[in-house]
């Protein structure tokens, strides 16, 4: 693995900048976010330091190809599935795709945080994304030979459920190892930035999602993000991070079966249950995701095309607005990055997806759409980023990857509630069904934030940034 980085490196270097190996020192993870960022040119400052990180920049670019991957693949699978499902159950199995990715979500989910917190977290990201690499090449083959029968859709989910497990290891993997690469103080910034390439990514992924899949069909479409697996990979291969010595647990030849993952993760469930600020916030993020993300976007889709009319040729156009929203959040918490009430960033941003949930369903015509969609994406990217950066700097750095795996359970709870949805709204419709959860999700968000008032009074430690 090393011989095969360092030669990347090499022909990287042409195109990106990349520290020399003396810059990075054996052992504390600090010396990754500070040494870097002493002998590097300091050309950005603020919001931007991160960027001075040549490590960063390198997890930046295959966070924000990740992002344009996720819609890309989501949305065509939802439009496969809606052609080929017949009539009578094509809601079922359009809920099924979400059902399938929450349960890969829920079963690899806890054991990828076990994992984070005892290998290094960057070889385990690697070996994570040519997995995944493998699973969309698979999926894109299936959709070309495919006829929509029941085999086809028996290996279609089966097929779903892996990939979206080895997702829900990349993901707190991912956020695991960004405090290690730029240090605490700059922990913030870097997640704001991260947001705000991947708001800029997403919804330019939405809008060729539908001409993508015009032009060269769904697998043709699935196909090309394979190619963006491979170049995450890339940019993670030529990345020389040292991780920090305490942090990788396992040792050569140790074994690592289900019951050290097990301990493992009953390590990471006894610290969140035991800590009010990050239980309350956990179960604020299930609440809100479980009742406001099937309808606004496993069925987001489905929606603009069954109930709003958009042809699939426009559809992208649409939904990218979500996008805008997000792009709009993620550039303001850019600019609060030292702000230190995380906690009342976090209500406001709560409040404000379900406010635009309840916009999305109130009536029948583009605007809703466009409008609730741009209020949820901002809604979101304010709850999810405060809420990561938050947690963060409240979970030990040996323990992170566990909690951090915890924290993104709120969305394998959300894509599982996905199938209640879809047998209510099949017996009730969805224009009657989608207003109700709005309400709810309003309802439910707005008591927690009431009777548990330690989330929004919490702050982040002022950290002074290495100079």
């Amino acid at each position: 693995m090393r011989d095969l980085s360092d030669r990347a490196n090499h022909a990287f270097s042409h195109f990106l900048p990349l520290p020399r190996a003396p810059y990075f020192v054996e052992g504390a993870s600090m010396a990754n976010a500070t040494v870097n960022q002493r002998l590097e040119s300091t050309r950005f400052s603020g919001a931007l330091a991160p960027l001075n990180n040549p490590n960063y920049r390198l997890l930046l670019l295959g966070f924000a190809i990740g992002q344009m991957i996720m819609p890309l693949q989501f949305i065509t699978q939802i439009l496969w599935v809606q052609h080929f499902a017949p009539a009578d159950i094509w809601l079922i199995l359009v809920a099924l795709i979400a059902a399938c990715r929450g349960l890969g979500a829920f079963c690899f989910g806890l054991y990828g945080g076990a994992l984070a917190d005892r290998f290094n977290r960057k070889h385990l990201l690697i070996f994570i994304l040519v997995l995944q690499m493998i699973g969309t090449l698979l999926i894109a083959a299936l959709m070309m030979a495919g006829d929509g029968g029941a085999l086809s859709f028996a290996l279609f989910f089966v097929m779903t459920f892996l990939t979206s497990g080895l997702q829900s290891i990349d993901a707190p993997t991912r956020l695991a190892l960004l405090p290690d690469v730029v240090g605490p103080a700059l922990t913030p910034a870097g997640m704001s930035l991260n947001q705000v390439a991947g708001q800029v990514a997403m919804p330019l992924a939405m809008m060729m999602t539908g001409f993508l899949i015009h032009q060269f069909d769904f697998g043709g479409a699935y196909l090309i993000s394979a190619l963006g697996l491979a170049a995450a990979a890339l940019f993670i291969l030529v990345m020389p991070y040292t991780p920090e010595a305490g942090q990788v647990t396992a040792k050569k030849g140790d074994r690592y079966g289900f019951s050290e993952a097990v301990s493992d993760i009953r390590i990471g469930l006894g610290f969140a249950r035991h800590h009010p600020v990050i239980l309350w916030l956990i179960v604020l993020l299930v609440v809100m995701m479980s009742f406001a993300y099937p309808p606004t976007a496993s069925f987001g889709p489905t929606w603009v095309t069954t109930v709003v009319e958009v042809p699939i040729r426009d559809m992208g156009f649409v939904v990218m607005f979500w996008g805008v929203g997000s792009l709009a959040g993620a550039v303001l918490m850019a600019r609060l990055a030292s702000f230190e009430r995380r906690g009342l960033l976090i209500g406001i941003g709560a409040v404000l997806f379900s406010m635009g949930f309840l916009v999305f369903v109130a009536g029948y015509q583009v605007w809703n759409v466009v409008l609730g969609n741009t209020i949820l994406g901002m809604g979101m990217t304010m709850t999810m980023v405060s809420s990561t950066i938050l947690i963060q700097h409240l979970a030990p750095n040996e323990v992170r990857g566990r909690v951090m795996s915890i924290f993104q359970l709120n969305m394998a709870f959300a894509q599982l509630m996905t199938m209640p949805v879809a047998l209510l709204g099949q017996w009730l419709t969805l224009q009657v069904l989608f207003p109700w959860l709005a309400v709810m999700t309003l309802v439910m968000v707005s008591l927690i934030l009431v009777t548990q008032r330690q989330i929004i009074r919490s702050q982040i430690p002022r950290v002074e940034a290495p100079v």
